[in-house]
Parts: C-alpha cells; structure tokens; sequence
C-alpha cells in the first residue's frame, strides 16, 4: 500500500489544497498473504472510491478513524480523501465553489497525476454524515461521473439539523454562509436532494445507484432518513439499511469495509485500457 499525501493549488479555491491517496500497491503483506497486487502498467489503471468528510472535519478522518487502508488494499481499489470545509461539498458564495472542486477540478487534476480511471464505471463517491449529503450531491448532479454513490448516517436533510439543539449554534454559523442571512442564495436544484433527483429523472440521464444506512440511536437519524424514502419513492435506485448503531466510527467503519467489499460495482483488480 503506498499512502500518497498531495499538495495542489486549486485555481477553482484560489488556494493550496491537501488530498491523501492511497493506491493498492506491492507490499511485504502481499508477499506474507499472497494478495497478488502489482505495480500498473502504462495500459492499466485504478477503479476509484472518492471519499467526502463529515461535518468539522478534515481530509485526514478516514486515515485516522477507518481501516480504509485494509479496504482499498483489499479491494484493490484507489481513494481519494479531499478536504471540503464546511461546505456540504457545495458551491458557497465568497467562500469557495467547492461542487465544481470535488467533481470537476480535482478529479482531473488526480487522473492526470495518478493512474485512475476517468471512466463512469470505474468511479464512485461517498460520505459520512454531511460528507453523504455531498455524495449524493454530486451523483445526482454529475451522474455522468459516478456509477455508484452511498452515504453512511448521512445529513441528507439539511435543514433537519436545526431542530437538533446540539449543533444549532453550527447549523446558523454554516447556513448563514452556504444559503444567505437572508436565505439570498438558497437553490433548491443544488442544496435539495429531493428537487436534485427530479431533474435527474427528467433529464432522462443514467442514474447512479444508490446506498445509504444509519444507526438506529444516531441522533441525526431523521435527517436522513425522510430523504432516503422520498428518493425511493421518486423511482430512484435507493438501497437502504439500518441497524444499531450511533453516530461514530464504530459504526461507519465496518458499514464502510461492508459497502466496499459487498455492494461497490468493483472489478477487484485494475483496469484495462487499449493503448
């Protein structure tokens, strides 16, 4: 396994920006295991996982509170862990237009650099908490991009959050600058899910599939779940799960080993592309 950490200027933040990657490569546990990873050549490349933070956070919570080493090396798949603020991955108005970064800007930027497939098939996004807010997001808005993306106890109502007494004082600091004081930049095609999957359904695209699950004592469980059965009942290809479970790695960490290794579209090893 080789953990790559990264330092871009993004001219879509005007700013420097940190991304870790890991790539599945050799590694004395492939000799002690017989894992069989190898170094890619010139005409083969990795399926990707991009992984979106939670609320708080930074790009370094899954290297810190996941076994998304063990993961990517077992699937033998590339992640890209990007740092998003804030920001629910959301364009945010004098701040920073984080949507075009997380699905635009930077995934260029990386297949330029690292050999990871551009292709749909071979790409999938997700999050945990407001970071399964920004998965579903971007694949509902760029499916195109994505062929799978999921989000594990998920803020995908955002407005949800303000009923929670724990977090207003967070929930007015971030809204007021992602929606406006005066809720000026508020757009339901871009900060909804459920208006998002309208316009996918009338665009006649191809829809990504879809996996969401929370714990049932995950106090932010209404914030998601609502969301998950109106996306269903849009016609949208919604998996859903629940069990016990609060809102912490103890929860995300195997839900995150479960959706890689069972419900990921995953080839399980790289990638052919013809010279």
């Amino acid at each position: 396994m080789t953990l790559i950490e990264s330092y871009i200027y993004s001219e879509t933040l005007m700013r420097d920006v940190s991304v870790s990657v890991l790539l599945p490569l050799p590694s004395i546990t492939n000799a002690e295991y017989g894992e069989g990873v190898g170094l890619p050549s010139d005409d083969h490349k990795y399926q990707t996982l991009w992984l979106v933070h939670s609320a708080t956070g930074d790009h370094t919570k899954f290297i810190r509170g996941s076994r998304i080493e063990a993961f990517s090396r077992a699937n033998k798949m590339a992640v890209v862990m990007m740092g998003v603020d804030n920001s629910f991955g959301c364009n945010v108005p004098n701040i920073g237009n984080y949507f075009d970064y997380i699905t635009e800007e930077l995934p260029k930027t990386l297949q330029a650099i690292y050999p990871l497939s551009d292709r749909r098939e071979d790409n999938f996004i997700g999050g945990t908490s407001m970071g399964g807010f920004a998965a579903f997001m971007a694949s509902l808005r760029k499916p195109e991009k994505y062929a799978a993306a999921f989000s594990i106890s998920g803020a995908l109502a955002i407005e949800e959050l303000e009923k929670i007494e724990s977090v207003r004082p967070w929930y007015i600091n971030v809204t007021n600058a992602l929606f406006g004081e005066n809720r000026q930049y508020y757009n339901p095609h871009e900060h909804d899910l459920q208006t998002m999957a309208e316009d996918l359904l009338q665009s006649n695209k191809e829809q990504p599939a879809l996996y969401a699950c929370c714990g049932t004592e995950d106090m932010y469980y209404r914030a998601g779940y609502d969301v998950i059965q109106a996306l269903r009942a849009k016609g949208l290809n919604v998996t859903y799960e629940e069990g016990p479970g609060a809102h912490d790695w103890d929860y995300w960490d195997p839900q995150l080993g479960h959706i890689m290794r069972n419900w990921l579209p995953k080839k399980g090893d790289l990638v052919h592309f013809k010279k």
